[in-house]
């Protein structure tokens, strides 16, 4: 009796011990930070205080994680796409060579060519740093590499421009290139500059009674169709007690153009007018669609705009450039 009492006695000291064990591992468990989360957090992937989304709809990664399949997909269609529009060159604006050589082209277009050029390095650092988000890349790592992608493809393009009988490497042409990198790399460093979005499109001037640039080959340098604005996020700049009398989506841009060119002359258009930003206007829908609507925000849409000219009175347009008449009133 003696021997069964001393082992009940063991069994209920060893029953107590691992209780109490069980106890302290469950409340150094329950004290432990919880394992952070391989993604960044949604308030931290935002453009102008908005959040964003990528390609692929999940948050990027905080550590550089390749998915092989995205990454496959992702970089076959930008080198599909560069290599359609190299092609597309060479038969255009490259159609003939000659030795390399540089020519500062600073004025050509009135200017339009260069910040043709700053808004295109700043795109396709935008869309570089999207395909490599959406392959797996971290945010940092991601923006890094899209803007270093973004320049040495403007390089090449530029290098080319040297071999062209046409054209000439163009100094100030690569500065563009450079200042709409800068720009978008300096958004991701100092979020203010995201209230401050370049815009650009593309309008054949045939659209709207104007006339094609003299001696164009292409619509990449017909720079008579294309207009560029900067615009504000308006609402983000205002006083907080004001908030409720601005609409969140509503912009304003302040832009340029030039119609009619000949090698350099034209038509200047100075521009103020509406703008909108397209994530906040047009409804959800799936994932391609939502990041779709999301990178709209970098074209100009067909808005209400007060056109200044040097040569002429202010003139309104209801769909800037479209051109509407009723009777004898023009907009």
């Amino acid at each position: 009796m003696f021997w069964i009492g001393h082992v009940l006695m063991a069994q209920d000291s060893i029953h107590t011990d691992n209780v109490i064990a069980e106890t302290s591992i469950a409340a150094i468990n329950a004290n432990e930070t919880p394992a952070p989360s391989p993604f960044i957090a949604p308030s931290e992937f935002t453009y102008a205080g908005q959040e964003r989304i990528t390609l692929m709809g999940s948050p990027p990664f905080r550590e550089t994680t390749i998915k092989t399949t995205p990454f496959a997909v992702l970089t076959g269609t930008y080198v599909a796409a560069i290599t359609a529009l190299h092609i597309y060159q060479v038969n255009t604006i490259w159609d003939s060579t000659t030795t390399f050589r540089v020519i500062e082209d600073g004025d050509y277009g009135l200017y339009v060519d260069k910040l043709g050029h700053v808004w295109g390095g700043y795109m396709n650092a935008y869309i570089l740093s999207e395909f490599l988000m959406g392959s797996g890349f971290s945010h940092d790592a991601a923006t890094h590499w899209g803007a270093a992608m973004s320049l040495a493809y403007q390089s090449y393009v530029e290098i080319l421009d040297g071999f062209g009988t046409g054209w000439g490497f163009s100094p100030s042409d690569m500065y563009s290139n450079a200042l709409g990198i800068s720009y978008f790399l300096g958004q991701h460093y100092v979020p203010f500059l995201q209230n401050f979005t370049p815009k650009a499109n593309y309008i054949p001037p045939a659209w709207y009674g104007g006339k094609a640039r003299d001696q164009s080959s292409s619509f990449i340098d017909d720079y008579s169709g294309y207009t560029f604005m900067l615009s504000a996020n308006v609402n983000n700049l205002l006083p907080k007690e004001l908030d409720p009398y601005w609409p969140d989506w509503l912009n304003i841009g302040v832009g340029y153009t030039a119609r009619n060119l000949t090698y350099k002359n034209g038509d200047r258009k100075y521009l103020i007018g509406l703008d909108i930003n397209p994530a906040m206007v047009f409804p959800d829908g799936g994932t391609e669609w939502n990041w779709f609507k999301q990178s709209l925000n970098y074209i100009l849409l067909p808005l209400p705009m007060l056109e200044l000219s040097p040569d002429g009175p202010p003139v309104f347009r209801l769909m800037y450039p479209f051109q509407f008449s009723i009777g004898s009133i023009n907009f």
